[in-house]
């Protein structure tokens, strides 16, 4: 016999054996035992959630021929006919190549014959959202009045496609992408009964990669079987797949929030020499940073989780909630704009480089706590605080100390502390006022400078300058305008700066809108001066003519 794929061998018999489908199997379940069986169903779902392997079970439940119920007995002819795709009273139509009007028809005229030699005829429609608008008039003709012996199942990954006509004589199950966690189970009690090894963490990959679809699972543990030659290992698996392991993501992770450079560029040398997808990768990577937000509000929060717990709570502990949304938002415009690179390993290693330019150069949060805790003590228990009556005398010495203290410490390179601005960051004089005029001074090509009229300043943080800007704008300004950008603006403001943009509207005080403001003006105010003209109001009345104001032309702004 020639090999079966896993996705086939192991394809549910029974409503028992449905993976993450708890929701629908209940339902059907009981209407089944019940003896309550609506005669049109919509299932609907992304691909390889069980749609159609739901359909073949309930084909198989109401003409099993020890009797109708939930539990078919998959010994009679009638079971065993169904799932090899022999009984005749099943019939599975792609909607897809038969989406005419004359395939309907015809199709729909045996619907009245009786079944040969069961309950029920079930009509299996795959995919029905490709079916044209006169097929489904057509279909919705007999679904209003339905033989008695027909069952409807109508299968899709679109059911907004579906006319409300249709779905409201049907009755509906939307089947839901499977956890991470399920498919695990399931591979891994597939693969054991396989006789197959595996590491534990090649399966998370593949379920991981699977995207919430069990036949996607499958058939990637199928090629992993191939390609590992029989024993499936996370090495195997990540050459196979194109990614690398949790670890060397969280690795990457720690080498940015520690300010690595040389581990950092070590790792990403190490991964260049692999086969690898960087968008995936960078998909992980922000999987990760997600993860690390998550754990900086709520460690408890942390229920299903692709990497291990105790590191990025570790990470969650060494950087602050700000800094994990930076690198966030860093890592998602990369993603967005990787392909606008020379290459993705180029893209990619720039997003990281960009990530690591903004990570503070200074001892781990949680060192800097302990720190400053420290400090506070030692500078409570100083018998010159203790004695001291003034208030205000006090707070000047505990301030006065502490900064001594922190000064002196020889172990701390760089403090950032409100009290104690950091000299290297300067001081940027740029604010919502002076940005119009600051505008005016870039000097951009017209194409940069035309998309640069539409941002608005947004804030300061530390060197880093923040303008938001519309999306529809956002999206065609590359990263070569950015650079342009950046560059004549830290020459305007004689200062070294960054600019981060991010998606808003446009302020009622951004350069474009203020140009806009000042075409307007100028256009009104030669609209009165020719009205108000005297030589324009002779020929006026002299010759009982219009002002045609739409020809009135304001001169252009510079």
């Amino acid at each position: 016999m020639s090999y079966q794929v896993l996705a086939r061998k192991w394809r549910p018999k029974d409503f028992s054996e449905v993976v993450g489908q708890e929701h629908v199997v209940k339902a059907l379940s009981n209407a089944l035992d019940q003896n309550k069986v609506p005669q049109a169903y919509v299932i609907s779902g992304t691909r390889g959630v069980g749609k159609t392997t739901i359909a073949r079970i309930l084909s198989k439940s109401l003409n099993c021929e020890a009797g109708l119920s939930s539990t078919p007995c998959h010994e009679c002819s009638t079971c065993k006919s169904i799932s090899d795709g022999s009984f005749m009273d099943f019939q599975e139509i792609d909607a897809a190549s038969s989406r005419g009007v004359d395939d309907t028809q015809k199709l729909l005229e045996t619907v009245i014959h009786m079944p040969s030699s069961s309950r029920y005829k079930v009509y299996l429609f795959d995919e029905v959202h490709m079916f044209s608008k006169h097929s489904f008039n057509m279909l919705l003709k007999t679904l209003e009045e339905p033989p008695e012996h027909v069952i409807f199942i109508l299968a899709t990954t679109e059911i907004q496609k579906i006319p409300q006509t249709v779905l409201s004589r049907c009755l509906q199950f939307n089947l839901k992408n499977l956890l991470v966690d399920q498919l695990i189970q399931r591979i891994s009690f597939i693969l054991s009964q396989e006789g197959i090894d595996f590491e534990e963490k090649s399966i998370s990959m593949i379920a991981k990669a699977g995207k919430g679809s069990l036949r996607d699972c499958l058939t990637l543990t199928d090629q992993a079987i191939a390609y590992c030659e029989g024993s499936l290992t996370v090495l195997g698996l990540s050459e196979m797949l194109g990614t690398v392991p949790d670890d060397d993501v969280i690795g990457l992770l720690n080498s940015l929030v520690k300010n690595d450079t040389k581990i950092l560029f070590d790792q990403l040398l190490s991964i260049s020499q692999l086969d690898v997808e960087y968008e995936k990768l960078m998909d992980s990577l922000l999987e990760a940073i997600q993860y690390i937000a998550i754990a900086n509000f709520s460690p408890d929060s942390l229920v299903e989780l692709n990497f291990n717990k105790e590191d990025i709570i570790a990470l969650s502990q060494s950087i602050s909630a700000d800094e994990i949304q930076i690198l966030y938002q860093i890592g998602l415009l990369a993603k967005r704009d990787m392909r606008l690179a020379p290459d993705l390993k180029g893209g990619f290693e720039m997003a990281l480089l960009r990530m690591l330019a903004f990570t503070p150069k200074q001892v781990s949060l949680s060192e800097s706590k302990k720190k400053h805790t420290q400090i506070s003590e030692d500078v409570k228990n100083t018998d010159l605080l203790k004695n001291s009556s003034n208030t205000n005398q006090d707070n000047s010495i505990q301030v006065g100390l502490e900064k001594k203290e922190l000064i002196s410490n020889s172990k701390v390179d760089e403090i950032r502390d409100d009290s104690e601005p950091d000299e290297d960051d300067g001081f940027i004089n740029l604010n919502q006022d002076s940005w119009n005029n600051i505008f005016k001074s870039l000097e951009l090509d017209k194409g940069t400078k035309q998309l640069a009229s539409h941002c608005s300043f947004s804030r300061i943080d530390g060197s880093v300058i923040y303008f938001s800007m519309p999306e529809d704008k956002l999206d065609i300004f590359s990263g070569k305008h950015r650079q342009k950008f950046q560059e004549s603006l830290s020459l305007s403001l004689e200062k070294k700066c960054n600019v981060f943009f991010e998606i808003g509207e446009t302020s009622s005080i951004s350069p474009n809108t203020t140009k806009e403001k000042e075409r307007e003006q100028i256009k009104i105010e030669a609209e009165k001066s020719i009205k108000e003209d005297p030589n324009v109001q002779h020929l006026l009345d002299a010759f009982g003519a219009n002002l045609v104001e739409s020809s009135i032309k304001s001169r252009e702004l510079k």
